[in-house]
């Protein structure tokens, strides 16, 4: 038998010696998830564990609430969709979030915040809104089922509704600061049944901007709304705006007629006056570190069928 035989023949053996070791460690037992972890059942016949039951972060890291994911599912379309895609899978300028390290081993943000606050090009966000983006991967990370399938396949039970708040003690808080502009029996009337997404229903009256809103106008000194002019000499024009910028202002009088003026610098003076500031106030003025005003009015302006 020649030596290199005898050395074929070793690494063999060797080999499956290797093998019977690993046949002989039970499956499922290293990184077991916590009890009462998600994906504690796994796939497979037999009351095998499957890949689910080894303890993959993404089954085994408890969901954010409702109303976070809903932020995060926002604030993700806007910041990060156009180049991670929509559903994760990366696009030619950005990485698939659905099988990147950082994702998938984050627990609540603290890798992907460091990513964000690296990235180029650079995105600006406020440490709860990355927390909140970083909530919104892992939930949709969580619906991925094994061997790489994609998300969906293994739904949890997620449903982005940001009625979190308590009814009453949103009546309670609109009572004392919108009721001197608003009524729930005349502007507001129906209001629940105008939104069928509670999300488009708290854009509304935070915002105030939206068509035929009974929060407010268009808002932003734009378009519309009232402006004064005042002349080099004190004489004052009073109307709605039509166009203003650093050269011309347009406006329209109170008898319809339609006056340019031109501009140099700030003369003449022009002041236009935004209908929303005093619902601006409010909506700051109602904050809290939890938004528990803002949701819990929320929740109370769905009730207004």
């Amino acid at each position: 038998m020649t030596l290199r035989y005898r050395m074929m023949t070793l690494a063999a053996a060797c080999l499956l010696a290797a093998f019977a070791l690993v046949a002989q460690t039970p499956p499922g037992t290293q990184d077991a998830p916590p009890p009462g972890g998600r994906g504690q059942g796994g796939r497979g016949g037999g009351g095998r564990a499957g890949g689910r039951r080894g303890g993959f972060t993404q089954f085994t890291r408890p969901l954010a609430s409702q109303d976070v994911l809903a932020r995060g599912k926002a604030l993700y379309e806007t910041n990060c969709a156009s180049c991670h895609a929509a559903d994760l899978r990366g696009t030619p300028t950005g990485i698939p979030l659905l099988r990147s390290g950082v994702s998938l081993n984050d627990q609540h943000g603290e890798l992907i915040g460091k990513a964000v606050a690296d990235h180029n090009p650079k995105i600006n966000l406020v440490e709860p809104d990355w927390v909140a983006v970083a909530e919104y991967i892992h939930s949709v990370l969580a619906t991925t089922g094994g061997q790489g399938s994609p998300p969906g396949r293994n739904p949890v039970g997620v449903q982005l509704n940001i009625l979190v708040g308590d009814a009453k003690a949103g009546e309670a808080y609109f009572a004392k600061g919108c009721a001197s502009c608003h009524s729930v029996s005349g502007d507001l009337k129906g209001l629940g049944t105008k939104y069928a997404d509670p999300r488009a229903l708290q854009n509304a009256w935070v915002a105030g901007a939206a068509a035929g809103n009974p929060f407010g106008g268009r808002g932003g000194g734009g378009a519309g709304n009232p402006v004064t002019v005042t002349m080099p000499d004190g004489k004052k024009l009073e109307g709605k705006l039509v166009r203003k910028s650093d050269f011309l202002i347009i406006l329209t009088l109170a008898d319809g007629t339609r006056k340019s003026i031109a501009r140099d610098g700030d003369v003449p003076k022009v002041e236009v006056k935004d209908p929303n500031e005093p619902h601006k106030k409010m909506v700051l003025a109602l904050d809290d570190p939890e938004n528990k005003n803002l949701h819990d009015v929320t929740a109370y302006l769905a009730t207004l069928k």
